[in-house]
């Protein structure tokens, strides 16, 4: 099996499924008794909470478990605007974000906030100057992506945070699904952030928003009041556990995955050159790219019967980002990076880990040649 799809979800560490497997056994009570387990349990969570916090580096931030990026998203940005109205409407992002940040924009539009959305270029990067040109005195968030989930394009997390703080009062949040452990970023330049659990290697349904102490969030989920009033429900103490375990091995690991990917990228795109200018256009941009995430379109083959084609061979990769595959169309994301439908309807997307090896490589380039010629030209 030849398995370029991390993106979309990554396979577990053993050592994280063997942390869960342990602690699920082991903690039975839940964290807001106030028995002995319950404790126990309690004790357990804050652990993992301050675990995260030394891995991360992370300064005088706040830490609440959910089930992923994309409930954290919806908890920071809607929660955020919503607690904070009095204060301002105007919001910021971009045009690229993951659906999990786009939809609830369009959503506080509808509760009467004005939203600027950022175009790209056709290296899927937004105008520093129309950033800065778009902050105003009512402007109380924005949220940029750290890495695209499609074309790996690098935001440049650094001049954001300085434009923003600069220039305006409004917090930064950021979509760090696709950055943490993958690229490097200073988490502290950013006031609130969300990823994913099974983004590093770690278990589904488990993540995190990281937010500034002093940020007042309106709670999206009531209930008994877990997670300190944010984030209510019975916390699931050995699955947060296992995410603290994920990110300590995926943060240790990073310098020698940073470098396996890009020497596995780097012999890709060297390959797929040879089908041709006239048969393969590249998406992912050449500079600010992630190592970790290539995508490419031929130009003559249709995506989807192409990806049906390596599937049986037991190769695995994508199209669009795993939330939107089975929509039909064209990828909103290349659409607003100037892309035409031939080429944004038609994109592959391969993603790494860092753990791939060049053999790996090598196959895939000799099942996507043998694959190719068997397939009728569009």
């Amino acid at each position: 099996m030849i398995y370029f799809d991390n993106a979309a979800t990554a396979k577990v560490d053993p050592k994280v499924l063997e942390t869960y497997v342990k602690l699920v056994n082991e903690l039975i009570g839940n964290p807001a008794s106030a028995h002995g387990l319950g404790l126990k349990s309690l004790n357990y969570l804050e652990r993992a909470r301050k675990q995260i916090a030394r891995t991360l580096k992370l300064k005088n931030k706040e830490i609440v478990f959910t089930s992923g990026a994309s409930e954290s998203n919806n908890l920071g940005i809607k929660g955020f605007a919503l607690r904070n109205i009095k204060t301002g409407k105007h919001l910021i992002t971009s045009t690229v974000e993951h659906a999990s940040v786009l939809k609830v924009f369009q959503d506080l539009e509808k509760e009467g906030f004005e939203v600027t959305y950022l175009p790209v270029d056709n290296n899927g990067q937004i105008s520093l100057d129309q950033l800065e040109k778009s902050l105003r005195k009512d402007t109380i968030l924005v949220s940029l992506m750290g890495v695209n989930n499609e074309t790996g394009a690098i935001f440049p997390i650094e001049k954001i945070s300085e434009i923003i703080k600069s220039n305006s009062r409004a917090i930064f949040m950021s979509d760090l699904t696709q950055a943490i452990g993958k690229v490097k970023v200073n988490l502290n330049l950013i006031d609130m952030f969300s990823m994913s659990s099974h983004k590093v290697c770690g278990l589904k349904s488990s993540g995190l928003l990281a937010y500034n102490a002093n940020l007042k969030i309106k709670p999206q989920i009531l209930g008994g009041g877990q997670e300190k009033g944010l984030r209510s429900g019975t916390d699931n103490t050995p699955l947060d556990c296992s995410l603290a375990t994920a990110l300590r091995l995926y943060m240790g690991s990073f310098e020698e995955r940073y470098a396996k990917a890009k020497e596995l990228k780097n012999y890709l795109v060297d390959e797929l050159k040879k089908f041709g200018e006239n048969e393969i256009r590249f998406i992912s941009p050449q500079d600010s790219c992630s190592p970790f995430i290539l995508n490419f379109s031929l130009l003559h083959y249709k995506a989807s019967v192409l990806v049906e084609a390596l599937s049986r061979r037991e190769v695995y990769v994508s199209t669009k980002s795993a939330c939107s595959s089975h929509t039909s169309g064209s990828s909103y994301v290349l659409e607003a990076m100037g892309f035409p439908s031939n080429i944004s309807s038609n994109a592959i997307r391969l993603s790494f880990e860092g753990t791939e090896d060049l053999e790996q490589g090598k196959q895939f380039m000799q099942i996507l040649r043998e694959e190719t010629k068997k397939l009728e030209r569009i």
